[in-house]
């Protein structure tokens, strides 16, 4: 089995684009979160969103090509020329690579633009809908675009499995490579899920956060006593994975090796996780054991942290029952930072991960003041990060349906 190896970072975020915004955004230790802008949040009980500020996509694409990219689409394509041009890689589809692909998730695809198109479809007719719409709003126009752009010629592959959406298309990656299906992978997700359809359905099952949005207002708050919800964001990441000989032989510098890789379903219920929290364990146990690592080698786990009651709860006491609570590793979760792209969570917070294994830096739990009482004593790294020598860590991703996921990482 090949090991394979991370050359290339590309983030698309609320708190920086490219990695060295992205990191310089988190080390600020200051969320991107505010009021939603995108459309009136006043019908709705939730009132914040992390988005993208500043983005204008004709910077990016040209007026022809945006009529065939959904915001999520463009997400996906920009992060992978970022993180192509970190790695060094130049692809061009005049020159087409049979070894090289593209793994790429996204919770919802292009719903904004369909949920905009169902309007013209009411007020004037079918004949009205635009024609681009069916190439648009599907979740594998990010892996295709790529793909296409870029002359990516091997295994080619897209998700939906909700938040786990990210760790999925890595792990996936991962296993192409590893087995020797290809010598290059794209892996990562995008979402641009801020529509009023979206943030309704959201916020009527009160997943959403409803605290005040202010400057000053700690509205995201993982395993805080007081959190309620997550907050939506948008978003991307792509990573360049690539089996160590191929990395070897061209001399390119390597953040990291995705040592294991696990995907569990939970089989228990849509939104609510297992109780009893052992697919959660099993997941991490399973990681682990595909990495061949100790539970006691871990330096480090960046939480899935969605920051609602019942998932932080059902997360920081699996944790606690596979490390032990004296001995648990430092768990921080980023969300509050960047906001809960949904699918893109994971791809974003293993591009996190990945710079705070090279930077010896762990990432802050934001607007964590009065620790849950009823979490297991473990370490979440409140409000400021701080120097540790990371050589392995762990990246949750959970999703609805008891998706389950989690990244092995290790510094080479």
């Amino acid at each position: 089995m090949k090991r394979v190896v991370i050359t290339g970072i590309g983030p698309v975020t609320p708190v920086g684009i490219g990695k060295e915004a992205f990191w310089n955004g988190l080390l600020s230790e200051k969320s991107s979160i505010k009021r939603l802008q995108a459309f009136d949040p006043n019908p709705y009980h939730a009132q914040a969103a992390a988005e993208i500020q500043n983005y204008f996509p004709e910077d990016y694409f040209s007026t022809q090509k945006l009529k065939r990219l959904d915001r999520f689409a463009q997400f996906a394509l920009l992060s992978a020329r970022l993180a192509l041009a970190d790695a060094g890689l130049q692809f061009n589809p005049d020159h087409p690579r049979k070894r090289a692909g593209v793994s790429f998730g996204s919770a919802l695809g292009g719903i904004p633009f369909a949920e905009e198109q169902h309007t013209v479809l009411l007020e004037k007719g079918p004949r009205s809908v635009a024609r681009p719409l069916a190439l648009r709003i599907f979740g594998g126009a990010a892996q295709a675009n790529i793909a296409i752009e870029f002359g990516l010629q091997g295994p080619g592959t897209g998700n939906s499995n909700s938040c786990a959406s990210g760790n999925t298309a890595i792990g996936d990656a991962f296993h192409m490579i590893q087995c020797g299906s290809a010598d290059v992978m794209i892996a990562g997700a995008a979402e641009a899920p801020l529509c009023p359809l979206t943030f309704a359905a959201f916020d009527n099952i009160h997943t959403m956060s409803r605290r005040e949005v202010s400057p000053l207002a700690r509205t995201y708050c993982p395993f805080d006593q007081e959190r309620d919800g997550f907050v939506m964001g948008e978003g991307a990441a792509a990573l360049i994975l690539e089996s160590w000989e191929h990395a070897q032989i061209r001399g390119a510098e390597v953040y990291g090796e995705v040592a294991g890789f696990s995907l569990v379903n939970e089989a228990h219920h849509m939104t609510t996780p297992d109780p009893s929290g052992e697919p959660v364990r099993r997941t991490i146990q399973l990681a682990l054991g595909d990495a061949q690592i100790e539970p006691e080698q871990i330096d480090y786990i960046n939480g899935h942290a969605s920051g609602t009651p019942l998932n932080d709860l059902n997360e920081a006491q699996s944790i606690a029952q596979v490390f032990g609570v004296e001995s648990a590793p430092p768990v921080s979760g980023t969300k509050a930072s960047t906001g809960h792209p949904l699918g893109a969570a994971g791809a974003i917070e293993a591009a996190a991960t990945l710079l705070s294994m090279r930077e010896s830096h762990l990432l802050p739990t934001l607007h964590l003041d009065q620790i849950d009482p009823a979490l297991p004593a473990l370490d979440f790294v409140p409000n400021h990060g701080r120097t540790a020598d990371i050589k392995h860590a762990l990246n949750h991703s959970f999703g609805f349906g008891g998706i389950n996921s989690c990244l092995v990482l290790s510094r080479c």
